[in-house]
């Protein structure tokens, strides 16, 4: 396994979203959003992509972890922890103790990022997200 600190192409990228049960996204729209990340980490099976995550953010205040995936033929051999001990790694050389760090988890995937000092944040605040409508 190889791991790399730069974006693989749009469409390895929804190719494993589908794989991990993620859904697609736009191609145009993809090639965007990996292009603005602040960091990426790619995991590699010789040419084929295995894992993902990133960080997108302000770089000052606001940094969101995203997009954390292992296609399915290798999980539950560690590389959700490898993804991120790399984005603490980041997120320790990159923010102070005032930026705002979050994600949006699925269960039971929550338990892993609760190992990388993240908390439930209720019953004060709850996790919204706008929906989106097409006009």
């Amino acid at each position: 396994m190889d791991i790399t600190y730069s974006a693989p192409s749009a469409i390895e990228y929804i190719s494993l979203r589908l794989k991990t049960g993620m859904g697609t996204k736009d191609l145009s729209k993809t090639e965007i959003a990996l292009k603005h990340s602040l960091f990426i980490v790619s995991l590699w099976d010789n040419d084929k992509l295995i894992g993902f995550g990133r960080i997108v953010g302000d770089q000052g205040i606001t940094y969101v972890v995203s997009d954390i995936m292992v296609d399915p033929n290798y999980q539950r051999k560690g590389l959700g922890k490898v993804i991120m001990r790399e984005i603490d790694s980041y997120l320790n050389k990159n923010t102070d103790e005032n930026a705002y760090v979050c994600l949006i988890a699925n269960k039971p995937a929550d338990k892993l990022y609760y190992q990388f000092d993240f908390e439930y944040v209720d019953p004060k605040s709850c996790g919204m997200k706008r929906k989106q409508i097409k006009e």
